[in-house]
């Protein structure tokens, strides 16, 4: 009986046990939560994070003129918004600035040889680089990794080994540039700069008091026709015809004038050999009183036709200006001055500003380029997509024309030759000797 009584006695299961924290009251179960949930947030906002990294930033250095920097400002625009690790600082500069970024590179190559070991001795190690001091949140450039506007010193600067070609950078991409621009940048068989854009010597005609509008007046033929035109023009004491006697459009004028009276296509030695015959024309023509004597100082007032570059058209067009090629540049071309890039062995980052270079080089900002300055592209693609009657002549007329060489363009020899040849057409000596002292610098 007491055996069966046990075996239907249930026993009852252990209680189970609770752990420590629901042992807690629920006041400080709560404020347990509450603190670890602050230590939480306070480590997530005091762990060190990796530093956003500053967009690399790219030096190029324009020229300081307005309607380049309006266009270079657009192209740096459309650049850095497909590019956020990069940033381009945009520096105006005149010519007068190269010959301290020549210093500053030269004084870099003197700086690395002397950090060489001497041949036999065990090296020291590598310098520390200069450390880059940066404003918050602003990159800071380091010296200079891209120019546009140096050409005067084109040929100097590759001589002397200062900058990297172009031609691997034009042999990876399709794009197909003007021959004449390509020309003007080859130096000893490379690319040394790469042409942007090109212009070419033009009259550009503000109607005068009294004729209505300024496409009255036909494309001269030749010399004798634009100095008929100058004369019909010309007032008393009031000459028609003025040219840019300053800087590079000293021998642009002159050549462009040379080739002219020949009405063939040649090349430029060619044209600088009968510079005389250019001298003379303009000699004539300011002594008959339809062309202005070169002054000191600026003109006092603005004649009706200026030989000058294309842009002094693009400028006036707003006022019915009509633009004249020199005569005969539709059919046998004339001299070309090209503007690029040029970029120093030095530069810090070669890779960055060559994709700047190839953005600069695009369709949209090559197009923007003539729009905004007047210069006709240097890559042949915008050429159809400029309208306009005036564009179509600066086409046939570049494709047909000859570059001024970097021999030319250097700085010294620029300013040797706007000297001889203002003295002679101020009278002070005769075209024959003009020409002579002209000869000297080719």
């Amino acid at each position: 009986m007491s055996k069966s009584s046990s075996r239907g006695r249930r026993i009852p299961p252990e209680p189970k046990r609770r752990s420590w924290f629901n042992r807690l009251s629920p006041e400080v179960r709560v404020i347990g939560l509450v603190v670890v949930s602050v230590i939480a947030v306070v480590v997530f906002i005091a762990w060190p994070r990796p530093e956003p990294r500053e967009p690399q930033a790219i030096a190029v250095v324009i020229p300081a003129d307005e309607a380049l920097h309006t266009a270079f400002q657009e192209a740096r625009r459309t650049f850095i918004a497909a590019h956020k690790d990069m940033d381009i600082v945009l520096v105006e500069a005149g010519e007068d600035k190269m010959p301290a970024y020549e210093a500053m590179w030269r004084e870099g190559e003197a700086k690395g040889a002397a950090a060489q070991p001497t041949p036999g001795q065990p090296s020291k190690g590598r310098a520390a680089p200069e450390r880059e001091t940066k404003p918050p949140g602003k990159a800071k450039p380091t010296g200079v990794d891209l120019i546009i506007g140096g050409e005067g010193y084109l040929g100097r600067w590759a001589r002397a080994g200062l900058l990297e070609s172009w031609d691997e950078f034009l042999a990876q991409r399709e794009v197909r540039l003007s021959e004449a621009a390509l020309e003007a940048g080859r130096i000893s068989g490379k690319q040394q700069m790469l042409p942007l854009a090109l212009e070419l010597p033009a009259i550009g005609l503000t109607p005068p008091a009294g004729m209505v509008n300024a496409t009255e007046v036909t494309q001269p033929e030749s010399l004798r026709a634009l100095a008929d035109l100058a004369a019909r023009l010309s007032q008393t004491a009031r000459p028609a015809l003025d040219a840019r006697w300053a800087g590079v459009w000293s021998e642009a004028v002159l050549l462009a004038t040379a080739h002219a009276a020949a009405g063939r296509d040649e090349n430029v030695r060619m044209m600088f050999g009968r510079t005389g015959e250019a001298l003379a024309w303009w000699r004539h023509g300011i002594e008959t009183g339809w062309a202005l004597k070169p002054r000191m100082g600026p003109a006092n007032y603005t004649a009706p036709l200026l030989w000058a570059g294309q842009r002094a058209w693009f400028e006036k067009r707003g006022d019915k200006a009509q633009l004249l090629l020199p005569p005969g540049a539709q059919d046998t071309g004339t001299v070309c001055v090209v503007y690029g890039a040029l970029l120093p062995a030095r530069s810090q980052h070669k890779d960055a500003a060559r994709q700047f270079a190839a953005h600069l080089l695009s369709f949209r900002s090559q197009r923007s380029l003539a729009e905004r300055t007047g210069l006709l592209p240097a890559a042949v693609g915008p050429w159809g997509k400029l309208g306009g009657a005036q564009w179509k002549a600066l086409e046939g007329a570049a494709a047909r024309s000859v570059p001024l060489p970097a021999e030319l363009r250097d700085a010294e020899v620029v300013k040797r030759f706007r000297q001889t040849a203002l003295a002679c057409l101020r009278g002070e000596e005769s075209p024959q000797a003009g020409a002579a002292e002209l000869a000297k610098l080719w």
